[in-house]
């Protein structure tokens, strides 16, 4: 049996009635006793090993409310394009991908990442910039918000979408030349999103793809996170994690959210929501987009964009991706079968259609379970809708780091200087008592929980300039976010989430106090350690 005791530091327990403690006690990877140095001491045996945290700060493990590990994992096998600057430098960094890792006849160049919002005049690179990288191979990029990519004429080609004859999937979006039905290589939701067409990119071999998960998982670790998610499991994803599984290659927790066309088929009917872990794997919910990107100005509006996109009247306000009957049937199911369903909306229209069509399939079904439903993103969602969100216990979870890396986008182009102060209004959500988490939405950020706790408090664009200020949450508000606030989203707030007798050991230890140093220094803070069960899994 294995002891540990964890003393001489700044243990922050999040529980509110006893946030500080000096020392805890772990037996086989469970918390058995917190309080004074002198009361865990009394546990010590010749067994016990004493860690000293030497005056750093010990947190509950981060836990990670919105991502896509097994994308994380693909990453690690294609190009990065986040730090292009231009479409001259996307090209180039794709060249040299070329040149390096020449792909057969069968593979894809694939690039991930780009920011046309960093290039000349926000243009997007299209099939005639990704051609001259190469016409002998397909070529695939993504946006760096997942929602739109772009296609060079071989990939196109595989896609089906040649001449001006082509059907687009429901939800989708061909770009297309001036004046023709012609596709420039812009590719928007459901014409590259959609399962058929997702089809068409070969995948990495199974080895290949389960020695980058675990890969994946240390840098997950690395950032201080135990907990993890994959929002976008379809049959070959459900599949490659049990294998993982199966073969011990996963030492986080990793929660599965199965896609809108294949929940019923891999989820099974149990009779409680929680459902349970097989060697830290489990399938828990079902999983729907209903609309696009802010930032790709494919987010689902009520009211019009500030600046609409090249090509749209002024009245453009984006576009859902599905009737409300057929939202309203998924959601009717789930209830059902006691399936708790997480659902895409950055825009409020999108919110308005989830809010509407929940409610409607709560009144068919008339099941009274607590499924703790979850909206992710909520970008701009009003407040008139968190009240309604409450009455059917919606749980947002905000991505705050669009405020630092795309604010005064927000406040120049997509929604405007006011409307743009009222984006992720997580303390409105607060202070009407709902559950709140926060996250980066992997791989379209890294899973840096310590930056979203920082975006959280200070609401900064990289300008400087503060979108919503009395949207701003505390320190200890952020970490709520992160740990026991997360723990509740995932059915998990008995076990996970706090430091606190009879829980897991899952901690991670800072090099300085989130609650003591000033808040504009908060993303400096760097993770030492994070364990996982008691047991190390990163260490600094």
């Amino acid at each position: 049996m294995k002891k540990t005791i964890y003393y001489n530091g700044t243990i922050i327990t999040m529980e509110e009635d006893n946030l500080n403690v000096e020392a805890v006690y772990v037996e086989d990877g469970k918390i058995v006793k917190i309080g004074t140095l002198e009361e865990i001491q009394s546990k010590k045996d010749e067994q016990t090993e004493m860690v000293d945290l030497q005056g750093k700060t010990m947190l509950p493990g981060f836990i990670d409310p919105h991502g896509h590990i097994v994308a994380i994992a693909e990453t690690l096998v294609i190009t990065n394009l986040s730090e292009a600057n231009s479409i001259e430098e996307l090209k180039s960094m794709l060249k040299q991908s070329l040149e390096k890792n020449k792909p057969s006849a069968e593979e894809w160049l694939i690039g991930f990442g780009y920011d046309n919002t960093k290039f000349k005049n926000e243009e997007h690179p299209t099939k005639f910039d990704l051609d001259e990288v190469t016409k002998d191979f397909a070529v695939f990029i993504s946006h760096a918000s997942g929602h739109l990519a772009v296609a060079n004429s071989k990939a196109l080609e595989k896609f089906g979408y040649v001449g001006e004859d082509y059907t687009v999937p429901e939800g989708g979006v061909v770009r297309t030349i001036d004046g023709t039905k012609e596709p420039n290589g812009i590719l928007e939701e459901n014409a590259c999103l959609d399962p058929e067409k997702r089809k068409c990119i070969p995948e990495p071999s199974p080895q290949t793809m389960l020695n980058c998960i675990y890969k994946a998982q240390e840098l997950y670790a690395s950032f201080g996170i135990t907990t993890c998610q994959d929002a976008s499991v379809d049959e070959s994803i459900n599949k490659l994690l049990q294998e993982a599984s199966k073969k011990g290659m996963l030492f986080l927790d990793i929660v599965g959210f199965a896609v809108q066309q294949t929940t019923m088929k891999l989820l099974k009917n149990e009779k409680t929501p929680k459902r349970e872990y097989i060697n830290h794997y489990k399938l828990l919910g079902g999983k729907t987009w209903l609309d696009g990107s802010p930032q790709g100005k494919t987010a689902w509006l009520t009211e019009p964009y500030y600046e609409a996109p090249e090509g749209q009247p002024a009245d453009y306000c984006g576009y859902g991706t599905q009737e409300d009957d057929e939202v309203t049937n998924y959601f009717k199911t789930l209830i059902d079968n006691n399936i708790q369903v997480n659902v895409h909306c950055n825009g409020d229209a999108a919110a308005d259609q989830y809010i509407r069509c929940y409610r409607k399939a709560l009144e068919q079904s008339g099941n009274k379970t607590d499924l703790r439903p979850v909206m992710v993103h909520a970008q701009t969602v009003r407040k008139d809708q968190l009240d309604e969100m409450k009455q059917l216990g919606i749980i947002p979870t905000f991505f705050l780091d669009h405020i630092w890396y795309w604010g005064d986008y927000y406040y120049s182009s997509i929604l405007g200087p006011e409307k743009s102060k009222h984006i992720s209004p997580v303390k409105s959500a607060l202070k009407r008592g709902m559950n709140y988490t926060v996250h980066q939405d992997a791989p379209v950020k890294m899973p840096n929980q310590v930056l979203a706790i920082h975006n959280a408090v200070n609401r900064e664009t990289e300008s400087g300039r503060v979108l919503g200020e009395d949207e701003r949450l505390t320190p200890l508000e952020a970490l709520r976010a992160v740990t026991i606030n997360g723990a509740y989203q995932y059915f998990e707030e008995d076990i996970k989430g706090s430091i606190k007798e009879g829980k897991v050991a899952d901690f991670v230890i800072l090099d300085k106090n989130p609650l003591e140093i000033d808040k504009k220094l908060l993303k400096t803070i760097n993770v030492l350690k994070t364990i996982k069960g008691d047991k190390v899994i990163f260490e600094k």
